[in-house]
């Protein structure tokens, strides 16, 4: 905390030469949900932060299109599915900073960079607590055993929240042995692939499946308007290779004109206060380990992540559509 007081002090003292009095975000968010975040950082530095929302795909492409010509100084977006293809499509450039080098894990650092995680989120096992035991549960390949025949529901293949997952499945088991584990996912189907996680929590909680797997930010919501819904998360693996986690994360825009203001933001949005409010707010974990983590959280228990670089799994992400063709996973 006191390292990011002392950036901000030292910028409102230079801000008479100060490149820019304000920043663009290319962001998947709104800039409503955004504005509350954002406006410390303009009260303590006079630096604005306008906001440019999009789908994520809109937003790349733009910066792709628009070139050394854009306005956008950072990218903002909520997975790292997307966040890995702005890298693909060399739209990024790599940060300097040694305060986030010391902050944030260094599983959620591009290993080029180019973006980071500021949030992240545990994609988890999620059960029936009146009719499953968590001693019955223990990884995500086992939700494949026979006893779960009619037993499970899943999200659908098309989005990116499990292709990372199975990004992570492939880079740790191979792509042969992920494909047969999506081929014993889906001879366990009780019903379709569901459209949404806060649906397929919904049909967990009515019994028409006893497990499924969600992101846990989708869980306190619903627990939180009804202290009796019968949901609950199992963090799997953690005997092995640890929970898969995805998360929300920023990087510097490639041809950004105003890279010592941009990494201000960037250091100010994984501060601790910070840190603490935005994660609470969105549900999810924060990537400072001084931040105090929200109660609806808290509950869930501790648990322990998968090591994995999230850039490797932006790069393997490519081959998760063909293990769900070659699984008949849709």
């Amino acid at each position: 905390m006191k390292n990011i007081l002392i950036a901000l002090n030292l910028l409102v003292a230079i801000q008479a030469v100060a490149a820019t009095n304000e920043l663009t975000v290319y962001s998947a968010y709104e800039g409503a949900r955004l504005a509350p975040i954002f406006k410390p950082f303009t009260d303590r530095t006079g630096i604005s932060v306008k906001v440019e929302f999009a789908p994520s795909a809109e937003l790349i492409n733009r910066l792709v299109k628009e070139g050394a010509s854009t306005t956008a100084d950072l990218y903002l977006d909520k997975d790292v599915i997307y966040l890995s293809e702005a890298q693909r499509q060399n739209v990024l450039q790599g940060f300097n900073s040694s305060f986030i080098d010391k902050t944030v894990p260094a599983q959620f650092i591009d290993s080029e960079k180019n973006w980071f995680l500021i949030l992240y989120r545990a994609r988890t096992i999620m059960y029936n607590s009146t009719k499953v035991s968590p001693s019955e549960l223990s990884t995500y390949q086992a939700l494949g055993d026979t006893k779960w025949k009619n037993r499970l529901c899943l999200r659908t293949s098309a989005n990116t929240y499990n292709q990372a997952l199975a990004a992570s499945m492939i880079s740790h088991d191979g792509i042969e042995k992920t494909i047969q584990t999506f081929k014993n996912w889906v001879a366990n189907f009780s019903m379709d692939p569901i459209k949404g996680d806060t649906d397929l929590l919904k049909a967990i909680a009515e019994g028409k499946c006893d497990v499924g797997v969600a992101n846990t930010y989708y869980l306190p919501p619903l627990i939180k308007a009804d202290k009796n819904f019968p949901v609950r998360p199992f963090f799997p693996n953690q005997d092995s290779t640890g929970a898969h986690v995805n998360g929300v994360g920023m990087g510097l825009a490639k041809h950004s004109k105003n890279i010592s203001e941009a990494t201000l933001l960037l250091e100010y949005m994984i501060s601790e206060e910070v840190q603490t409010a935005v994660a609470g707010g969105f549900f999810h974990y924060p990537v400072n380990k001084d931040a105090i983590l929200v109660k609806e959280l808290v509950d869930f228990g501790s648990f322990k992540p998968d090591s994995i670089n999230m850039g490797i799994i932006g790069i393997v992400a490519p081959a998760a559509s063909a293990v769900f063709e070659a699984a008949s996973y849709k």
